[in-house]
């Protein structure tokens, strides 16, 4: 019922328009066909599997600011969490397109075949209130991926973009390129940070917020701009752009200064690299 409310009003028709209508129409016209069927199909399976629930309902329609795209389409209102991406491990796992190699998650078909995807003993870092800070809280147990009780919804660590790519395209999604991400992130133009024109410690986990695990739960900080979290600070996010052979993040992570968590900062690493501070979210 929340989504046909949603999609009500999205399609610009009042609610006494619908009274009568069938409670499984979602495209808005008051039948229940094959129309109907395709947008459930979209919103919950993508190619045969279960699609993780991650918020995918921000729509975003903006053009951009000078010298960079726009971005139109569905971004995902939170950081991709260590429970979303088990949940990926565990159906890669049994579609046979990863295996567990010494301390990492490795691609064993498709284009990432023998890439490193995540680093599952990611000890974390010691710094700044917080121990073992940011670590790997995805454990294999042998014959599946579990999270540490506590630790479903921080966001996944350890992650390389390798992994955040394949996680991607097994939902039928990909990640934002940098511009993208930044017009996402810059709301109309205006916005410094992520969490809007500054920041400080009760708005963004960053240095000097609390912090005693490095992360914290995707979304603690609020939502901004267009509704989405933590495009400043947290986990630093992998994006599709390249520069040499380095793909670009954005966002800053929990141990970073005011300077690395500002929209229009980025810097490259290696695909491969796995670190308690990178993550990703994504788009479509």
């Amino acid at each position: 019922m929340k989504t046909l409310i949603a999609l009500l009003f999205i399609s610009g028709f009042s609610l006494s328009c619908f009274a009568a209508c069938p409670s499984a129409d979602l495209n808005g016209d008051c039948r229940v066909d094959l129309a109907d069927m395709a947008m459930l199909a979209s919103e919950w399976l993508v190619n045969g599997v279960q699609e993780p629930d991650i918020a995918w309902t921000q729509q975003i329609n903006d053009p951009g600011v000078s010298g960079q795209g726009g971005f139109y389409g569905y971004m995902s209102k939170y950081e991709t969490t260590n429970a979303q991406f088990t949940q990926y491990l565990n159906a890669a796992l049994a579609a046979g397109e990863i295996t567990v190699s010494g301390n990492y998650v490795a691609g064993i078909s498709g284009p990432y075949s023998g890439q490193h995807y995540c680093n599952l003993p990611g000890g974390g870092y010691t710094f700044n209130g917080a121990t073992s800070g940011g670590a790997s809280r995805i454990n294999w147990t042998g014959s599946t991926f579990t999270v540490d009780p506590g630790f479903e919804n921080h966001p996944v660590t350890y992650v390389s973009w390798y992994g955040a790519t394949a996680f991607a395209d097994f939902y039928g999604w990909r990640l934002p390129t940098e511009g993208e991400w930044q017009a996402m992130a810059d709301f109309n133009g205006a916005y410094t940070h992520g969490c809007g024109t500054t920041i400080n410690t009760s708005i963004a986990n960053f240095i000097n917020s609390s912090h005693p695990y490095g992360t914290t739960p995707v979304g603690t900080f609020g939502t901004y701009g267009y509704g989405v979290s933590d495009m400043s600070g947290n986990v630093w996010e992998w994006t599709s752009s390249v520069i040499g052979s380095q793909r670009i993040l954005r966002g800053g992570a929990w141990y970073d200064s005011s300077d690395s968590t500002r929209v229009s900062f980025w810097f490259g690493f290696a695909p491969d690299s796995t670190y308690y501070g990178f993550g990703f979210r994504v788009c479509r």
